[in-house]
């Protein structure tokens, strides 16, 4: 694995920039995250004041990156996630909430075992 976290985050961070062909405020990309795939919806929002609402088309790569960043944070069991949300600005400022979702896990198991 040749890249850094930061590196990953540049690489989500400039496949979002790539998609969004409008003026934009805001871009909120949400993820779930099922080790073999992965859900993604991307929102951006074009006025300050609005929430993120119209909807971007992703980037396959975003799952590679997803993967990789997945693998790197939850080594030996730590720092467990399954769900995150990237928020961007067009300044290039951005922030990601990673959180586990134990529904989502046991539905992930559940659908594992049959």
């Amino acid at each position: 694995m040749a890249n850094t976290i930061n590196d990953i985050y540049q690489s989500i961070a400039e496949d979002i920039f790539g998609k969004i062909q409008d003026e934009w405020t805001e871009a909120c990309l949400y993820v779930e995250y099922y080790g073999d795939s992965t859900k993604f919806k991307g929102l951006y929002a074009k006025n300050e004041n609005d929430k993120p609402s119209i909807q971007f088309r992703i980037k396959h790569t975003l799952f590679d990156s997803f993967e990789e960043l997945h693998e790197i944070m939850t080594e030996n069991d730590s720092n467990k996630w399954n769900r995150a949300v990237f928020n961007l600005k067009p300044t290039g400022e951005f922030n990601i909430d990673f959180s586990w979702g134990q529904e989502l896990a046991d539905e992930i198991e559940r659908l594992n075992d049959e």
